[in-house]
């Protein structure tokens, strides 16, 4: 777009039972109007609160269009769906709360108008409800309160001004990688006014980094109306987005003109990366390399996402790199621009699921293929989204139990629409299943105490299959509403373990479940490391930070601080790390203490530096009584290796404790492992 023209600011609303022609008429109602600035949230509003339901939206506003020129309306984001109107025409709606969409509006401006929305947000889904709104984490999870609605105009509004012909949708997609470079597909919608010959010409220009830019000038001959043009081209000499793991997140500022003679009638520009991702027998692979998934699971950073913006993401970057997180899954939602954006410039991958609930099978398609195609347009130029999911099941609110053959079936459907609109990306149609014939990721529910050594018989025979991508483990902890935690605990649940009970203040508890968390994570992912590439390609815990107070899964929380379950997954997931096995929980005395020290190297590269590493076991009198060291000389990302087989006979009651401590960098790493004897 050449011209935009701002309408977000202050606009008026009116809750309403029904919408009707009279709040289009002259004898609308003046009374019950309350103002808001947008983009937001309603609830954001004190008024409106606890609102669920219909909302009209109203504003004037003045405007000079001019002659030979397309105007549309672009809408950036509504909860849930809409219908709008300028100057009493229905210019058009939509149904689905993440994706942007335009409307001609050129025959319909004037001077003075007045542009209204009809808005309706359902309340929160009910099991009894067939066709259920597709917003996903935001329906029904329990991480909102109950009267939770995000319903309202939360993303921005404005007029696009063009020539007699603009640009609908767009997008770059890296097909393969040749010796030299990129092969590259140039996919364009393009609305013509009327027939014409123009070029379009494609512009990259390095945006973070000091380099050589690209040129291509296509020739267009389009057709009154929508015209779909596909143009395929090699860019020699490109710089591919990678990881910040393993190097540079090359971006390019790509500008696409539509030029006719000397003007020019519409532009776009959009910043992204180029980069191939596959995965092969679940194992990842970037651009043509393996590479070890390290993540967790992506919630919304706040109730109303109006309000998270650039540095909120970038907030949250801070730590997910220093916790060595190279990938994100976007649970169950999907997120503002400004998250992929942050992602991209990170250079942390992005597992998007499509927000269709595993719970409320959808009866037809024709929506929900609808909206999946709005996700490709809307998030398909980022480098980041390296990975679709249709729906997923991994989630232990709504528990494990397998969906009905026939929403197979529809998922199945999606996902081969998806694929079709982007060949590029890998698509589960359903993730988190634990059958046998499962093809995707899995998650597992097992827990502390004694329970979660059952993992164990997943790492062994035909089940080995179902750990080769694992994306959802963890345990609950509590953040007290408090910040100086010294508060008396509150009364909790029956269902938690019985020493979280014997807390006496909301500090102690918060400390012993935060313990216990981060106990269950390290468990998991040191059997996963273990398994590297043998046959696992990644792990997500489950998940990054809390939305409130109280119990939660996050290892962050709800005021941005890491938890002291954090701090372990941070050891467990760096590039060089030294792990034990444990084959159970506590022993016996004149028992025999038997398990692995092992070795895992992320890093990739040549000539890596050795690494220096020592073990030494502690009686609960502290005495020493066993000790080793190696000096490992890593590959690079080489699969785990086994140091040494530790044998040794425990004498006394009490607790052991097995200290590994490396060289990493110059720093010295340790990891503490307590063990009791009884």
């Amino acid at each position: 777009m050449l011209e935009r023209y701002s309408l977000n600011g202050t606009w008026e609303l009116h809750p309403v039972a029904e919408f009707s022609g009279l709040w289009l008429s002259e004898t609308v109602p003046e009374e019950g109007w309350v103002k808001q600035e947008l983009p937001a949230h309603w609830q954001e509003n004190e008024a409106f609160a606890h609102y669920s339901g219909k909302m009209v939206y109203r504003r004037t506003f003045p405007f000079s269009p001019q002659a030979d020129r397309i105007y549309r309306l672009e809408i950036g984001g509504v909860f849930y769906k809409y219908r709008a109107y300028l100057n009493n025409y229905a210019i058009g709606g939509r149904e689905g709360y993440f994706y942007p969409a335009s409307f001609n509006i050129t025959p319909y401006l004037k001077a003075e108008n007045q542009l209204i929305l009809e808005v309706e947000s359902p309340g929160r889904q009910t099991e009894g409800k067939t066709d259920p709104v597709l917003t996903g984490i935001f329906a029904s999870d329990q991480v909102f309160p109950p009267d939770y609605n995000p319903g309202g105009l939360w993303q921005p509004i404005r007029i696009l001004s063009s020539g007699p012909a603009y640009v609908e949708s767009w997008n770059l997609r890296t097909d393969q990688l040749t010796g030299e470079g990129a092969l590259i597909t140039l996919s364009l919608e393009v609305y013509a006014a009327a027939a014409s010959t123009i070029s379009a010409v494609l512009k990259l220009d390095p945006e973070n980094f000091t380099g050589l830019g690209f040129e291509r000038v296509f020739q267009l001959e389009l057709q009154p109306g929508l015209n779909t043009v596909q143009q395929q081209f090699e860019l020699k000499g490109v710089q591919l987005w990678q990881t910040w793991d393993l190097g540079t997140p090359y971006l390019y500022r790509a500008t696409l003109t539509l030029v006719s003679g000397d003007e020019r009638w519409d532009q776009v520009e959009t910043v992204s990366g180029f980069r191939v991702f596959t995965v092969n027998n679940l194992i990842p692979y970037l651009n043509g390399e393996r590479l070890f998934l390290k993540g967790s699971n992506y919630l919304p950073p706040a109730f109303y996402l109006s309000k998270a913006g650039l540095e909120t993401y970038e907030n949250e970057i801070k730590l997910l790199k220093a916790s060595h997180q190279n990938i994100v899954r976007c649970y169950k939602h999907i997120e503002k621009p400004e998250f992929y954006q942050a992602m991209d410039a990170a250079g942390i991958l992005v597992w998007q699921d499509f927000p269709l609930n595993t719970s409320r099978p959808l009866t037809h398609l024709t929506g929900a293929l609808q909206q999946l195609e709005e996700m490709y347009r809307f998030l398909g130029n980022h480098p980041s989204v390296a990975l679709w999911t249709i729906a997923n099941n991994s989630g232990y609110e709504e528990g494990p139990a397998p969906v009905k053959p026939a929403f197979g079936a529809q998922l199945k459907k999606l996902a081969s629409r998806l694929g079709e609109l982007d060949p590029s990306r890998p698509v589960f149609p359903l993730s988190g299943g634990q059958g046998m014939a499962s093809a995707a990721d899995t998650g597992f529910h097992f827990d502390f105490p004694a329970e979660i050594f059952r993992f164990n018989r997943y790492r062994t025979g035909g089940r080995r299959r179902l750990i080769r991508l694992v994306s959802w483990f963890g345990r609950k902890s509590f953040s007290p509403a408090e910040a100086d935690g010294i508060k008396p605990a509150p009364v909790i649940s029956e269902a938690i373990p019985a020493a979280w009970k014997q807390a006496k203040t909301a500090g102690e508890l918060k400390a012993h479940s935060e313990g216990e968390q981060g106990e269950t994570l390290r468990f998991y992912i040191d059997r996963l490391r273990f398994h590297k590439y043998n046959p696992t390609g990644g792990m997500l815990l489950y998940c990054f930070r809390d939305l409130q107070p109280g119990l939660s899964w996050s290892v962050v929380d709800w005021q941005g601080a890491p938890k002291a379950s954090f701090n372990l997954v941070a050891l467990c997931y760096r590039p060089v790390y030294v792990f034990a096995l444990f084959p159970q929980e506590s022993y016996r005395v004149r028992s025999i203490l038997q398990c692995p020290i092992c070795f895992s190297n992320d890093q990739h590269g040549t000539d890596l530096p050795v690494v220096p590493v020592k073990a030494r076991l502690t009686d609960p009198r502290g005495q020493l009584v066993w000790k080793d060291q190696w000096t490992v000389r890593p590959t690079s990302d080489q699969e785990s290796i086994v140091l040494k087989e530790v044998s040794v006979e425990l004498m006394l009651a009490g607790t052991y404790t097995l200290a590994l401590s490396w060289e990493d960098q110059g720093e010295t790493i340790e990891n503490i492992y307590q063990v009791r004897c009884q």
